[in-house]
């Protein structure tokens, strides 16, 4: 027997009309009345409740000639478990992204060279800063060749350098570290290229060979990290952008 004629027989039994009956199962009157027509079908936690409410077991009420109710509870369990699999999906894609961005601000505020060299946010910029009267030479282990003869030997390396790189003529830039090389008073000038704090390349350049309207917010002396962190230095002291130090975009 159909669902359709159990359910208009135990509801006549039970001496309750179509509304009665609809508003123990929080449904209208006339869904009940579709259900009673086969024009629709409950979905499997109604058709339990009404397993209940009637006193019917409920693979009574899944049998029938007809299994039309069958294949669409079946369906939407299938269409439950693809939509839950989605869910899944687009979630772990909206992790990863955040995660994923989450990697780009804190490189960007910890100045982590690997990771803003592959920030996707980040803009290609060339600037100017001026070096420090002398760069740090360090003595590490090398192999000197002299033909075919090897010698291992003590080599004077120079060591990066920290400056402020100016990219542009209002000043805006970052403290970078980046490599020069043995320089001289003549070329104490670098023009770098840089994206975000890793930097491309680095070459020497003379004050005169600097832009005009840049040249003129450079100064001709070169001020540690740690002296412009006074009030008279405030827009140079950061590292990275001031409003937001965080953020993988700046």
């Amino acid at each position: 027997m159909e669902l359709a004629h159990v359910l208009r027989e135990k509801r006549q039994e039970m001496n309750l009309t179509q509304q009665q009956l609809a508003d123990k199962l929080h449904v209208t009157r006339q869904t009940l009345s579709r259900w009673e027509n086969s024009l629709s079908y409950p979905n499997l936690d109604t058709l339990v409740e009404l397993s209940v409410l009637l006193a019917v077991p409920l693979d009574t009420l899944l049998k029938g000639d007809n299994n039309a109710m069958v294949k669409k509870i079946s369906s939407d369990v299938n269409d439950k478990r693809r939509y839950h699999r989605y869910l899944i999906i687009i979630g772990s894609i909206f992790t990863v992204i955040l995660i994923w961005l989450c990697v780009l601000g804190y490189g960007r505020a910890n100045q982590m060279e690997w990771i803003d060299r592959f920030n996707p946010f980040l803009e290609t910029k060339y600037g100017y800063a001026v070096l420090p009267d002398k760069v740090e030479v360090k003595k590490e282990r090398g192999i000197e060749q002299h033909g075919k003869t090897e010698k291992k030997v003590w080599l004077k390396v120079p060591q990066k350098v920290d400056a402020y790189v100016t990219d542009d003529a209002f000043s805006h830039g970052s403290w970078l570290k980046f490599s020069t090389g043995e320089y001289d008073l003549k070329h104490r000038w670098a023009y770098v290229m840089h994206k975000g704090s890793y930097v491309y390349a680095a070459r020497l350049v003379k004050k005169s060979e600097i832009p005009l309207q840049m040249r003129e917010t450079i100064p001709d002396d070169y001020t540690p990290f740690k002296e412009s962190t006074g009030p008279e230095h405030a827009s140079t002291a950061l590292r990275v952008n001031k409003n937001f130090p965080w953020w993988p975009f700046n």
